[in-house]
């Protein structure tokens, strides 16, 4: 087994910082009201959305079962960031990675030949897609957020591919959802949208994903963007731009 070095956690676990930012913290449990017991999500803190804080919602309805998928994924962030922490603490390897022998330290070179090459690969990923998909531009679009990211693109200009297969080390295919093009550096970057966090076994998927970056050297804020939406944060442009003109500072000063 392939293991991850003790910088690459520190980085997993900035990451899930990150996406703790977008969270609320609270509990899911029971209150007495009127000589009843009824099952509520209480919300303790929530940054992005502090008019909930110190509420009860009822599990029963919106917004309360939106909360409540979102208290739980909080809390597996947060067991993920204690178990990596401690094992940073003995100052062991951090996180075994499954089902692969051998990794790169680095990725392959990311300029234009290997963006044009990705361009014949487009829209080569074979997992199924819902009966729901978005046509854009002829090619089918998993999903409602993709397309909206797709059509922001297209206003700024950007040359991007969407779900281009390309192996990796001989033996392994990957998909990001767009692989983006940046003249200006000669640098090519991917961009994952995790626009389900609430839902199950997506967030554990999610994080398999972000190992499997990581274990090849694809690096967040130099090489990936992770645009993380649920059912109570949105789409935010502007925090797109932002995160695509940090990638190119980022890129800039390692040159």
């Amino acid at each position: 087994m392939a293991f991850l070095s003790e910088d690459h956690g520190r980085i997993r676990i900035k990451f899930l910082q990150q996406q703790l930012k977008h969270l609320p913290a609270g509990k899911i449990t029971v209150k007495k009201c009127r000589g009843k017991d009824y099952d509520v999500v209480y919300i303790s803190s929530f940054a992005e959305h502090p008019q909930f804080a110190g509420c009860y919602f009822s599990l029963n309805k919106e917004p309360g079962i939106s909360l409540s998928r979102l208290i739980r994924q909080y809390n597996e962030i947060t067991n993920e960031i204690g178990e990596l922490q401690g094992k940073i603490k003995d100052r062991n390897d951090i996180c075994r990675i499954s089902s692969v022998n051998k990794r790169r330290n680095e990725p392959q070179p990311m300029g234009k030949d290997f963006f044009e090459d990705l361009k014949k690969k487009q829209d080569t990923n074979t997992f199924p897609k819902p009966p729901d998909a978005i046509e854009h531009n002829g090619i089918l679009l998993r999903t409602k957020g993709e397309k909206i990211l797709a059509e922001h693109f297209d206003r700024l200009g950007l040359e991007y591919v969407y779900e281009p297969g390309f192996l990796i080390d001989g033996h392994e295919y990957i998909y990001p959802d767009f692989a983006i093009y940046l003249p200006e550096i000669d640098k090519v970057f991917f961009l994952e949208y995790m626009g389900a966090l609430g839902r199950n076994n997506y967030l554990y998927k999610a994080g398999e994903r972000f190992k499997m970056y990581l274990s090849y050297g694809y690096v967040p804020g130099r090489d990936i963007i992770y645009i993380c939406e649920n059912d109570i944060n949105r789409l935010d442009m502007e925090t797109v731009d932002s995160m695509i003109a940090s990638l190119v500072i980022a890129n800039t000063e390692a040159a």
